[in-house]
């Protein structure tokens, strides 16, 4: 069982399944009804499975976790929905419920050792060393709020799910043409001369007549056009503004330190030695035994290792941290039950807690009092904004009675620049959040008051728009003039490529070499480059691939930012899947692994029709509606 759970343990099935163990579990904002209105809350079916609303929300919002980071942190609800999220989170619980029952149809049985195992040779649960960590293992669990016994029951249904597609997906062999074929083409290597011809060697172009360079400014002027500026009014509330006003009496401080006494201080904490048995009955005999010969002797009699827990408090161990504190120093425990096992335990050594005076809490107690009245306050202010703003009252008239700092920003475009260049308001948090906000508004208009991190509420007013326009040719003469030139050059640079590809349909490299230097081109021979290569020595990834659909001999041109380049395609190198250095090992992966996902596709498609898959579509548009 063990092999084979190995054999299988680099697929993509296994892969999926162990980035669902260790990514977090905790879902937010979850209601507590799960029935509205009398409608069903089952999302889908799946044979006799039923799909909560519940279980696709927080699948839901765990696949937005995942994706929020790559976004910048900015991801909304409806955003997300918008990107398929929520299609995707019910494909994957309907997915591992049609394996769930399978498994449970053929009789997989997930026994004790196997988890066991599983649970060592996971990489998030090991040490610098390379080695099992039970502090790691609890910490990661106690980072994902899972107990043992839940983390255990989640690995149980995620090895048969993964021995049910192992199964499947075992004994795929690649036929060897295909293979072979693969090879040959991807391993195929192409060699080209490439001559290179900077558009600043053509030189002095001279400079255009009037006439000329306004028609270039006319036909450019997306180049010469000013964005569209606003001015903007910006009315702020924080919690840390807030705070610094709040009073707190020494009186309160006192008795919130009184109530919070067990914050201000260290826990105790122990170095508690366990013995881990897979049955209660071996357990009891090394507790036993350990009494009068220790515990180490009693569980090494007992063919079991002793795990050392250095320097841990109580909260550190769950399922076994009480037992654990509450032993006298040097005794041993009776039989303690977990998820992983029985355990036999002893403290060899204890580090007592110690508690801040009221003196040493006082700044903590402080800022932590003004930052929960500031809070409270806060969502209050928010609230009287919220409804004078509606009502229709100026902003300003609104921050001045609510307390509000009024900022004002000159001309701001839409990425948070000034009409110089530089940032509009440096320094200022969620500036970007506030722009995007004005430039949804109507000239004159104000926005609701909307609540962006770190409990920062702001409204904005646009208090003027200057309009995109193209800035007059005199403003821009001198960036006119250098653009026609540039593009002149270019020009008469691409007809000189021209020449040059002519000429490189025949002679020799050292024709080659001199065709560059006569042009005031660079010459260069490339390495062996094969199709995928994205670009080679300066070769452009679009003349990589032209270069892959000519015969030797042939030339092909491009063009870069600065720059003309011609290549010729010198040499073919094939590749022989036969040579002894072949190395056919990682098409042969890349195609047992397409042939494997076509295999599992089907499969899917006959659980299915095994375990018929019905759908809810408009519960799931009414519970996930946008502002549900």
């Amino acid at each position: 069982m063990l092999q084979f759970i190995r054999t299988y343990a680099g697929s993509w099935v296994v892969k999926i399944l162990f980035v669902l163990l260790i990514v977090s579990f905790a879902a937010w904002g979850i209601g507590d009804m799960i029935r509205q209105g009398g409608i069903s809350s089952t999302v889908a079916s799946v044979g006799k499975v039923d799909i909560d609303r519940a279980e696709l929300d927080q699948e839901f919002r765990r696949q937005m976790e995942r994706l929020r980071p790559m976004l910048g942190g900015n991801l909304t609800t409806e955003q997300a929905r918008q990107f398929g999220l929520l299609d995707q989170s019910l494909s994957a619980l309907v997915q591992r419920a049609l394996y769930d029952q399978a498994a449970r149809d053929a009789g997989v049985s997930v026994g004790q050792d196997v988890v066991r195992q599983r649970i060592a040779e996971e990489p998030a649960f090991r040490n610098a060393q390379n080695q099992f960590d039970p502090n790691r293992f609890r910490s990661v669990l106690r980072e994902n709020q899972l107990t043992e016994d839940g983390y255990v029951a989640i690995l149980r249904r995620e090895t048969a799910r993964e021995l049910v597609a192992g199964a499947v997906g075992a004994g795929v062999t690649p036929p060897k043409p295909l293979v072979r074929d693969l090879y040959r083409f991807r391993g195929e290597r192409r060699v080209a001369e490439v001559v290179t011809l900077p558009n600043a060697a053509i030189g002095d172009v001279g400079v255009p007549d009037e006439a000329e360079l306004t028609r270039y400014y006319e036909d450019h002027q997306v180049r010469f056009t000013a964005p569209e500026y606003r001015a903007l009014s910006i009315a702020q509330l924080s919690a840390d503004e807030i705070a610094k006003d709040v009073q707190i009496p020494d009186a309160e401080l006192r008795a919130a330190y009184d109530e919070r006494a067990g914050e201000f201080g260290t826990p105790e904490r122990r170095t508690v030695e366990m013995a881990l048995a897979d049955d209660e009955a071996k357990a009891k005999q090394i507790a036993e035994a350990a009494k009068t010969k220790g515990l180490t002797a009693a569980a090494k009699d007992a063919g079991i290792d002793v795990i050392t827990l250095d320097n841990v408090a109580r909260n550190e161990l769950p399922e076994i941290g009480d037992a654990a504190f509450a032993l006298a120093q040097g005794t041993v425990s009776g039989v303690v039950r977990s998820g992983l096992g029985w355990h036999v335990l002893t403290v060899t050594a204890v580090q007592p807690g110690a508690a801040k005076s009221f003196e040493e809490a006082r700044d903590q107690l402080l800022a932590d009092l003004r930052k929960e009245k500031a809070m409270d306050s806060l969502y209050s202010i928010a609230n009287r904004v919220e409804d004078q703003l509606a009502s229709g009252a100026p902003l300003e008239e609104v921050a001045q009675a609510q307390g509000l700092a009024i900022a004002k920003i000159a001309a701001v475009d839409s990425s948070g620049k000034a009409p110089d260049g530089k940032d509009a308001a440096p320094g200022r948090a969620n500036f970007a959040a506030m722009v995007q906000t004005a430039f949804q508004l109507a000239s004159g208009a104000t926005s609701n008051l909307t609540e962006a991190p770190n409990n920062v509420f702001y409204a904005v007013r646009v208090d003027g728009v200057t309009p995109a326009a193209p800035k007059p040719l005199a403003e821009v003469r001198d960036q006119a003039v250098a653009g026609w030139q540039d593009d002149k050059r270019a020009k008469l640079a691409a007809e000189r490529a021209q020449d040059i590809a002519a000429k490189l349909k025949q002679g020799s490299e050292a024709a080659a070499q001199d065709v560059a230097n006569q042009s005031g081109a660079r010459f260069a021979m490339t390495t062996p480059f094969t199709r995928d290569a994205r670009s080679v020595e300066g070769l452009p990834g679009e003349l990589v691939r032209k270069l892959f659909e000519v015969k030797p001999g042939e030339t092909v041109t491009g063009a870069t930012a600065d720059s003309q380049v011609v290549a010729r395609l010198k040499e073919v190198i094939p590749a022989d899947p036969a040579a002894g250095d072949a190395t056919l090992a990682t098409v042969e992966s890349t195609v047992a692994q397409g042939l494997e996902s076509d295999i599992m596709a089907q499969f899917g498609n006959a659980l299915r029709n095994s375990y018929p898959v019905e759908v809810h579509r408009s519960r799931i548009d009414q519970f996930f509606a946008s502002g549900n």
